[in-house]
């Protein structure tokens, strides 16, 4: 995320004046430039504190000379590390969602000035959210915002409450990291009245790290980001004209 940055902040608003009756307003709305670099720095903020609550555990792991000491510091950061990994991961995946909104509302506002006449430019369309993002999504919806949600299965909902047991995982000649400490899915096993052993297994809500996180839903922002700049600086390069009663231009 450190090398990616936000093309929207302190880019120029499109401004209308009516001659007539001396109004005027802008668009996009001008909360989304100061709301949208200021979610950006919240998400990098969020990243910045998870890595210093789980750096210690993982200086910890690097430094110890046998895999039962490294056992050890792993042990301890599962006990003490889950109130800051979920505290940082919802609150990641909850300022993700905002932004996403917050630029599906810019790129509205973008293709309802470029619907008028005097405008009229191509630009690319927005990206479409890939199956990460919609998990991304969903851990939103039912582990957050509706826990317990009765919009989805029981099992789904049982799944985004299941916030515990973390798992880390590594193959045999990796090191252990914590950044990959995962959040999953929920999956149980019962009987029916016949006896039969019925399993069960929830939607895909398994995120394997912030790390990971980050990276995905930051590709994703950057891409919609360069869009929706790309867009507004076509639609100013029509910028100063006038349509009837209206003047349009542009300004920092």
């Amino acid at each position: 995320m450190a090398n990616k940055v936000c093309r929207l902040d302190g880019a120029g608003i499109i401004c209308f004046e009516g001659k007539k009756d001396n109004s005027s307003w802008k668009q996009p709305k001008p909360a989304l430039y100061t709301n949208i670099p200021m979610l950006w720095r919240i998400l990098e903020s969020v990243i910045q504190d998870w890595e210093r609550a789980a750096e210690p555990f993982q200086n910890s792991i690097d430094s110890s000379t046998t895999e039962n000491e490294k056992i050890y510091h792993v042990g301890r950061a599962f006990l003490e590390l889950p109130i800051y990994y979920f505290k940082c991961l919802f609150s990641y995946v909850t300022f993700f969602v905002a932004l996403e909104n917050a630029y599906d509302l810019f790129y509205e506002e973008l293709n309802a000035i470029n619907r008028t006449h005097i405008f009229r430019v191509r630009h690319n369309k927005k990206p479409q959210r890939n199956s990460y993002i919609e998990k991304v999504r969903t851990i939103r919806n039912i582990s957050i915002a509706h826990i317990g949600s009765k919009e989805v299965s029981r099992i789904d909902s049982k799944a985004g409450m299941m916030w515990e047991p973390l798992s880390l995982t590594k193959n045999k000649d990796e090191a252990w990291n914590i950044s990959k400490l995962s959040f999953g899915s929920g999956k149980w096993k019962s009987r029916d009245l016949a006896g039969t052993i019925i399993e069960q297994q929830s939607i895909d809500l398994e995120i394997g790290g912030i790390s990971e996180l980050q990276s995905e839903c930051m590709n994703y922002i950057d891409r919609y980001d360069e869009v929706c700049a790309g867009y507004l600086n076509a639609l100013a390069e029509k910028l100063p004209t006038e349509d009837g009663d209206t003047f349009y231009f542009f300004a920092k």
